[in-house]
């Protein structure tokens, strides 16, 4: 019969993890992998369109396009600022959404450990 191989490498899905870049989410209600299945592919749209400005699309194609973007993030923001204050819950401003409200972008995300 086959054996079975017992290794104590971390799976695909720990090193990845481990990745600068990475952000692990515990998903506790549906509602969550709703917005972790979003933001995945919002984080492959806005590097393609940013990685295309100039190249192949125009200024006025992209940054209409970034900007309602940066729009709905800061109101989940303050949808979810509500929502933590109605369930009596503590909610600190990501350092990335203070950049934003600042003016500035989350394009410096790595800084973030929020």
């Amino acid at each position: 019969m086959g054996e079975e191989r017992v290794t104590n490498e971390p799976s695909r899905w720990e090193v990845m993890a481990r990745e600068r870049n990475a952000r692990v989410i515990m998903c506790n209600t549906p509602d969550t992998y709703c917005l972790t299945d979003l933001a995945r592919h919002a984080d492959r749209c806005v590097r393609a369109l940013r990685n295309r400005l100039l190249i192949t699309l125009s200024p006025e194609e992209v940054i209409p396009l970034l900007e309602e973007y940066k729009a709905i993030v800061l109101n989940l923001h303050e949808v979810i600022e509500k929502m933590c204050e109605a369930a009596d819950l503590n909610y600190r401003v990501p350092r990335s959404v203070k950049r934003l409200l600042d003016g500035g972008d989350e394009s410096d995300r790595n800084e973030d450990k929020d």
